[in-house]
């Protein structure tokens, strides 16, 4: 039995095609364009985060050059540190330096003993018990030396006296510790320097 809109009046052709045309619609929405928008909107949203990315990228990069001064800057900064706390414990140059200052101030080093290392938070402390021959003002001219030294060294437990010797020069003697301290890049189990 065949439908012939020929025989009927217009508005039964006219409500079969809106009727036609609503059903075509809403299985085209449902079926094709829904999809195409759902991707639409994940395509968009993915553009908006590959933009603010690029504008990231874009604000970095004329950071850039700031940010390599600054860099270059705070490695002249470690540098600086590191020679007021170093790495690594340098007994040589440390040695070097205290017989330079004595031979200056006209000492004569009886005792250098490093001392085992002890452990603090971010450095070690280590103590190194010195006893040296001279006068007090050569005395007070070594530690006045010592402390320009670019390392930071302490010096505690000190005791000063007399010494008396037919043809020496020397009138006192004196023993102290001289501490320094070694920064922890990383822990080691032996203590700073491995070594040296």
């Amino acid at each position: 039995m065949a439908f012939d809109l020929n025989e009927k009046p217009w508005y039964v052709a006219l409500i079969t095609g809106l009727i036609l045309g609503i059903v075509f619609f809403f299985v085209m929405n449902s079926y094709v364009f829904k999809p195409i928008r759902s991707d639409i909107t994940n395509v968009n949203a993915e553009i908006e985060k590959l933009n603010t990315e690029i504008r990231k990228g874009r604000a970095a990069k004329r950071n850039l050059p700031k940010l390599e001064e600054d860099i270059r800057n705070l490695s002249v900064e470690l540098d600086r540190l590191r020679r007021i706390l170093p790495t690594r414990r340098e007994t040589d140059t440390l040695l070097k330096k205290l017989k330079q200052l004595a031979e200056i101030g006209h000492f004569e080093i009886l005792r250098f003993t490093p001392k085992p290392f002890i452990d603090r938070d971010f450095y070690w402390e280590w103590p190194i018990d010195v006893a040296l021959r001279g006068t007090y003002h050569e005395l007070g001219l070594f530690f006045d030396r010592l402390s320009r030294f670019s390392r930071i060294i302490n010096v505690s437990s000190l005791s000063i006296k007399a010494y008396r010797h037919r043809g020496s020069d020397y009138t006192i003697q004196a023993n102290f510790t001289q501490q320094t301290f070694i920064y922890k890049e990383d822990t080691q189990p032996n203590g700073p320097g491995g070594g040296q």
